[in-house]
C-alpha cells in the first residue's frame, strides 16, 4: 500500500472506546428506565454517533428523544466518558507503531462519528492531537456513516491543508472497523482497510483489504 494520506476512523481504530461509551451511556440511561445488554449494543448501535444512537435506542426501545433532550443526553454521556477515559486510554495493539512508521511519510486525519471533545481528549493523552489535521467528528457533519458526508469533508480540508500534495480520493487510505464506515468511504471514493476489533472478518469483506490489527500492517 502506498498512499499520501491516512484518515483513520478512532473508535476500534484507534482505541477500544466502545466498551467505555456502552457504560456511559447505560449510567446517562439508569434514571430513565432504558438497559441494554452487549449483545442489543453490538447489534443496533456500534459505530453510531451519538444522534444516531439516541434514534436507535429510541425506536427499539419506544422512547422517541427530542432535540433538546439529545442535547442534554449527550453532554452527561461525555462527562461520563471523559471521566472513564482519564483512568486510561485502551490503546489498540499496533497502532503506536503504525503511527511511528508512518507519520513523516503520509498526511494523518480522523473521520469518525465519535464527539469531538472526546476525540480531541484521547489524542491530547497520547500527545497525538498535533499530527492528526483535519479531525472531522460528529458535530461536523449533519449525516453519520454509511454517509459519505464526513470522508468527502475530510478530503476537501486535506486538499486545503496540502494544496501542493495535489491529493485525490485515490491518493487516501481509510482505516475502519465497520461496515458503515466501509461503505462511507468506498461511496466518497476512498479505499479502505478494515480491522476486525469490533466485527468479525466477515462483515468486513466489502474492505479492500482486512487486518486483525495494526501490528500486522506491512509497508510495501
Amino acid at each position: 500500500m502506498s498512499f499520501k494520506a491516512i484518515i483513520f476512523d478512532f473508535d476500534g481504530v484507534i482505541t477500544d472506546t466502545e466498551p467505555v461509551h456502552m457504560r456511559a451511556w447505560l449510567e446517562v440511561f439508569k434514571p430513565l428506565g432504558i438497559s441494554f445488554d452487549k449483545k442489543e449494543y453490538d447489534a443496533n448501535y456500534l459505530g453510531l454517533n451519538d444522534r444516531d444512537f439516541l434514534d436507535a435506542v429510541g425506536r427499539i426501545h419506544n422512547r422517541p428523544f427530542p432535540a433538546e433532550e439529545k442535547n442534554i443526553l449527550i453532554t452527561k454521556k461525555l462527562e461520563k466518558s471523559l471521566a472513564l477515559l482519564s483512568k486510561g486510554i485502551p490503546l489498540l495493539d499496533g497502532v503506536e507503531d503504525f503511527i511511528e512508521l508512518l507519520q513523516k511519510k503520509c498526511l494523518f486525519a480522523i473521520c469518525s462519528g465519535a464527539n469531538k471533545n472526546e476525540v480531541n481528549y484521547v489524542l491530547k493523552k497520547l500527545e497525538w492531537l498535533e499530527i492528526f489535521d483535519p479531525i472531522v467528528t460528529q458535530e461536523n457533519v449533519q449525516k453519520g456513516k454509511p454517509d459519505p458526508e464526513g470522508y468527502k469533508l475530510v478530503l476537501k480540508r486535506l486538499q486545503e491543508r496540502a494544496p501542493s500534495h495535489k491529493l485525490t480520493a485515490d491518493d487516501c487510505l481509510a482505516i475502519e472497523d465497520s461496515p458503515k464506515g466501509i461503505a462511507a468511504a468506498h461511496a466518497a471514493g476512498i479505499k479502505c482497510l478494515a480491522i476486525s476489533n469490533s466485527y468479525p472478518p466477515g462483515d468486513l469483506s466489502e474492505a479492500d483489504w482486512v487486518l486483525a490489527s495494526l501490528s500486522e500492517f506491512e509497508l510495501e
